[in-house]
């Protein structure tokens, strides 16, 4: 910054009126979710719950068959 002039486009810093609505709406909403430690699952998340819920599953499936195979209930 030299003779108080930083040599800067100033057009870029102008937002629309619903522009900056949004945006404050977002901030409010990212505050709250933050004040409340609240953040959102990712993907990747999801998907690995997914996974470990059918992995459980198919656990149960795994150790009940032979269980009730002894017990006669399934055949064979």
């Amino acid at each position: 910054m030299k003779n108080g002039l930083d040599h800067q486009d100033h057009g870029s810093n102008v937002v629309s009126l619903a522009g900056a609505r949004k945006q404050a709406k977002e901030a409010e909403r990212a505050r709250k979710a933050h004040a409340r430690g609240e953040r959102r699952p990712t993907k990747g998340q999801w998907l690995m719950s997914a996974f470990l819920v059918a992995l459980a599953i198919g656990g149960v499936f795994a150790l009940a068959v032979p269980l009730l195979r002894a017990a006669g209930i399934v055949g064979s």
